[in-house]
């Protein structure tokens, strides 16, 4: 008998034996023993997890001689000829080359008869979202109503590309990649079973390399047995797939820990010697670090971590090291890199760049450090008085965000401070502080930074119960976005009153009677009586400070002073919201 390769001769013959995919699995078992079998199915997945094999058990599992049954014993006739694909009953066709419509109406015509010598005949349409669209048409009416004894099976790998209307018609079971376990562990047991040995960091190069697919897995196994023989090891798989041994990652990891810019840029030179791949070597970083920053989450002995138990001490060892955000930051900086190496030229430079962004990153201040700095300095400053009165709290949205830190990027000479107020009451969300505001860290020298200023409410209302109420309805976008644009408000006998601008005199008419009424629902919730929501128009623009004015509070401001200090900059302009 002719040599049949590991992923072949280790191919499941029952539901059982299915790696990874019980939710399938007992749900088809269920059906066969309940009588609940339906006339069409799609099994979707990526490659090589199992969709086509599932479909096989499935129609030896219709027409096994003791069946239908979701044991199928592999003994008789039926379950031999399905096995061996030579069963009359069963027909395997790829849609990827019988694509048309005429392949599909000649399957139309053959389907109409009943099976030749099975209780169901089974159509297993490979690659089914490879289909024409006239082909999917023409399939249509028989999907819905197809002959007695009659199953089709569509595997694909892409269901967003079937028809709707293929898809309505047929039950869609979603096949997941295997995880990182899942596939050692059958890699451990096939070695076990051909007798091999194989090292555990072999096994998990293997593992890794096969991306979520088994079969993929075992062809890699496949490969790996030609070229060592008896004995698979680590350093021999890593040399067949070209992946750089762990050493070199940490050399890497140490590299970024003590800051050392020639020995990241020697570690380029050496695998640029060692003929290794350099794209390969960075996808084995991103890996790397996503695994320590798994490990400094959840622990090195999670199921998350994709690399054997030998290696939880080595890894927990670098995770700490680093704390979670410089691990983010890490893996951010990678995976810009890796997007650099495959779209741009000259892969050196690129790789070099990338490595010095990892070795300097951790001398970037988070901007929660110079903020608290800027406070405490801001604190000490307070207490000499303005000439225009009681400073306005231009770090108050700041310092009460709990959002992740933002950072401003320092351009190579100074740049000034732009600044802008808030309309009086206003609080500034995080994301809208300033246009050139981004994720990450700031550098400790970066001279520009954007300030906002919140007002209290003058009238009876105090700015503290104004805030609650906004708190109440922070849930709903509208009336979040109505009172944000209130100029002020008082509260009057039994009447609460928002105060607009004649600019914005249709925002009353804009909000339905639904969302007045939960306004005034907060309204009492928070004052403690039930109280008349009114909307009115302010009757100029006195109340709005001019330009002049905010600029003036902005230079007396202590933290805005220590900021213009701190990062040598100067204010350029100041401006409301909604201004361009």
């Amino acid at each position: 008998m002719s040599y049949k390769v590991i992923a072949r001769k280790y191919r499941p013959q029952t539901f059982s034996e299915i790696v990874g995919q019980q939710h399938v699995t007992r749900t088809l078992a269920n059906a066969i023993g309940s009588n609940r079998v339906a006339h069409a199915y799609i099994f979707s997945g990526v490659r090589g997890v199992g969709k086509t094999t599932t479909a096989r058990i499935l129609a030896k599992a219709l027409n096994c001689a003791s069946g239908p049954t979701a044991d199928p014993d592999n003994t008789c006739d039926s379950c031999r000829e399905i096995s061996a694909g030579t069963s009359l009953d069963v027909l395997e066709i790829d849609a990827a080359s019988n694509r048309g419509i005429d392949q599909i109406r000649e399957l139309r015509e053959m389907v109409r008869y009943a099976p030749a010598s099975s209780r169901y005949k089974v159509v297993i349409l490979d690659e089914a979202h490879q289909l024409t669209d006239e082909a999917s048409n023409a399939l249509l009416k028989t999907l819905e109503e197809p002959p007695e004894r009659v199953v089709f099976i569509l595997a694909t790998t892409q269901a967003e590309d079937l028809a709707d209307t293929i898809k309505s018609r047929a039950q869609l079971f979603q096949f997941r990649s295997l995880t990182f376990k899942e596939i050692a562990e059958e890699i451990e047991r096939i070695t076990r079973e051909e007798k091999l040995q194989i090292e555990p960091g072999a096994v998990a190069v293997l593992a890794r390399a096969a991306e979520g697919s088994l079969r993929d897995g075992l062809s890699l196994l496949e490969q790996a047995i030609s070229y060592s023989d008896d004995t698979v090891t680590d350093a021999q798989v890593r040399e067949l797939l070209g992946v750089v041994a762990e050493n070199v990652l940490d050399e890497l990891v140490e590299a970024i820990a003590t800051q050392s810019a020639e020995r990241a840029l020697g570690l380029v030179h050496r695998l640029i010697g060692e003929g290794q791949n350099l794209q390969h070597f960075c996808r084995e970083a991103i890996r790397h670090f996503r695994d320590l920053l798994v490990v400094r989450v959840c622990g090195a002995s999670s199921d998350l971590v994709a690399a054997p138990s030998d290696e939880q001490d080595r890894l927990s060892e670098q995770a700490a090291k680093f704390s979670e955000e410089d691990l983010t930051r890490f893996f951010n900086i990678l995976l810009a890199t890796d997007d650099d190496l495959r779209k741009k030229p000259d892969a050196r430079l690129h790789l070099e760049l990338g490595l010095l962004k990892l070795v300097n990153a951790q001398r970037l201040a988070p901007l929660e450090e110079i903020l608290a700095d800027l406070r405490g300095t801001g604190v000490a400053a307070k207490s000499a008085p303005s000439s225009s009165g009681a400073p306005p709290r231009a770090m108050s949205a700041a310092q009460s965000a709990s959002a992740p830190a933002y950072s401003a990027v320092a351009p190579a000479r100074e740049t000034p401070v732009t600044s802008a107020i808030a309309a009086p009451g206003e609080k500034i969300p995080p994301a809208r502080m300033s246009a050139v505001a981004s994720s990450g860290p700031v550098p400790a020298s970066s001279p520009r930074i954007v300030a906002r200023a919140a007002e209290d409410v003058g009238g009876g209302l105090a700015s503290a119960q104004l805030e609650a109420i906004k708190a109440a309805l922070h849930e709903s976008k509208l009336l979040s976005s109505f009172l944000e644009q209130a100029t002020r408000c008082e509260m009057e006998a039994s009447e609460f009153r928002l105060f607009f601008t004649t600019e914005n005199r249709g925002l009353a008419d804009m909000l339905p009677r639904e969302a007045m009424e939960r306004l005034r629902t907060a309204v009492h919730r928070v004052v403690g009586q039930p109280l008349r929501v009114c909307v009115k128009l302010e009757s100029g623009r006195a109340a709005v400070p001019r330009s002049s004015e905010l600029r003036a509070r902005f230079e007396e401001d202590p933290i805005v002073r220590a900021m213009l200090e701190k990062f040598g900059g100067q204010i350029s302009k100041v401006k409301r919201p909604g201004e361009e």
